[in-house]
């Protein structure tokens, strides 16, 4: 996909996809850093079936493009995590929250506040002996209610950490410190 920089065209993959790898959906925030176009064309190549929407975050009075879609939107076995305030849109609102109940998934609505939080930006990871955990950080645990934390809890031990550092200045959080792995141990 380099080619299209060219064409001022991207598909920021980390942090612009959010990918059910179960149900083989991919969501996706268009912005300057997700292409449409770019985005289908992924999808078609890596069978998956895409949900593109835009999704706006309050800055000074203004409603600008949300940059990443892991900023607004985490994806686990059986849970989103999802800033539904930020998707000014009512059918693609709609829609996102369709697609996630149809696949199993219980919606966790977090405010746009908690966003700015990075409440949003967590990932659920799977220890060797298959136990869940979903890393935050301590900012992104703060913001959440007790009762957001009590549903998070019923499916995963949660794992908040201290990064004030990389979310202060680094423009990111935990999920965006993290690389998922889906590669088969190679037997020795």
């Amino acid at each position: 996909y380099t080619g299209f920089e060219e064409e001022n065209r991207f598909l920021e993959g980390t942090g612009g996809i959010i990918l059910d790898r179960v149900n083989r959906y991919a969501y996706a925030a268009l912005s300057q850093r997700v292409d449409e176009a770019l985005l289908g064309r992924f999808c078609k190549e890596q069978n998956f079936i895409p949900v593109p929407f835009r999704a706006y975050q309050t800055v000074n009075g203004q409603r600008l493009p949300i940059y990443h879609t892991n900023v607004m939107m985490c994806v686990a076995t059986d849970y989103a995590v999802v800033c539904l305030d930020s998707i000014d849109d009512v059918e693609e609102r709609e829609q996102v929250c369709h697609i996630l109940r149809q696949t199993g998934k219980e919606i966790i609505a977090i405010s746009e506040e908690q966003m700015h939080h990075f409440a949003g930006n967590m990932l659920q990871v799977e220890n060797g002996k298959g136990t869940l955990f979903l890393v935050m950080s301590q900012s992104a645990y703060d913001s959440l209610d007790e009762g957001q934390l009590q549903r998070l809890s019923k499916y995963n031990a949660l794992l908040p950490m201290p990064i004030p550092t990389i979310e202060t200045l680094g423009g990111g959080s935990a999920r965006c410190m993290m690389a998922e792995i889906f590669l088969k141990k190679e037997k020795h």
